[in-house]
């Protein structure tokens, strides 16, 4: 992110807080930064900050920007690799609900970047506490997006995409959960991927908490993106 653009993004951060304290409103920060590697030479780095405004004793908006700074190798269609690189920007309006053992989400993006992307999200997800170590949970994520980012040969293409997401979140101990999840994909070019995925959280003491995930990705496409992932995160959350 050029820091024309960060100082743009601290200034609507404290210009809203300053605006919501006038109201007696609160606006409590979050940030993090996120990084995946695995197969292709995949590399993504993801700073992230955004604010988070409580509505109610049980739900809260936040408001959030994610920089994504990925790279990977492209295959032709001569069985060539070529490097790809892509910058894009992320917005987020999302609200939370938890009550008792019941907590949901709705988030709303927009993206824009380089290799002409743009892309609107719709990502909604719940969990539900069936003991105090055991949660369920399950969620939509649907993506519209236009772009020559993953076929740079091609005009743009836009392509939208469905997936179902089901998981478990289990205590260890405090400050220590395991959460495997499963997702199940499909585009409109009738491409299925299955994604498999378990992380490890560690929250040491507030605000911070640190994320280690294991990613098993397989996809029907001619160039897939199968294999292996990895990524790390730390996350500060007020």
């Amino acid at each position: 992110m050029s820091s024309r653009k960060m100082r743009f993004f601290l200034l609507v951060i404290i210009w809203l807080t300053a605006g919501l304290n006038a109201r007696g409103l609160s606006l409590y920060p979050q940030a993090g930064v996120e990084y995946y590697w695995g197969a292709n030479k995949f590399r993504s780095l993801k700073p992230w900050f955004g604010g988070r405004i409580p509505l109610s004793p049980w739900s809260s908006l936040l408001l959030k920007y994610t920089f994504h700074d990925l790279s990977f190798d492209y295959l032709r269609d001569d069985g060539t690799k070529a490097p790809r690189e892509a910058k894009l920007s992320q917005f987020i309006a999302a609200i939370y609900y938890a009550r008792e053992k019941l907590e949901s989400y709705a988030a709303v993006s927009h993206f824009r970047g380089s290799e002409s992307y743009t892309a609107w999200n719709l990502d909604v997800g719940a969990a539900g506490k069936i003991t105090s170590w055991f949660a369920l949970e399950g969620g939509v994520y649907l993506l519209d997006e236009s772009s020559i980012l993953w076929y740079p040969d091609e005009p743009v293409r836009r392509i939208q995409v469905g997936a179902l997401r089901a998981g478990l979140d289990i205590k260890i101990t405090d400050g220590l959960n395991l959460n495997p999840q499963v997702y199940f994909y499909r585009n409109s070019e009738k491409v299925t991927a299955t994604n498999m995925a378990v992380s490890l959280i560690f929250i040491p003491r507030e605000p911070f908490t640190f994320v280690f995930t294991f990613w098993n990705y397989r996809e029907s496409a001619q160039y897939r993106f199968s294999g292996q992932y990895f990524s790390v995160g730390l996350h500060l959350y007020y």
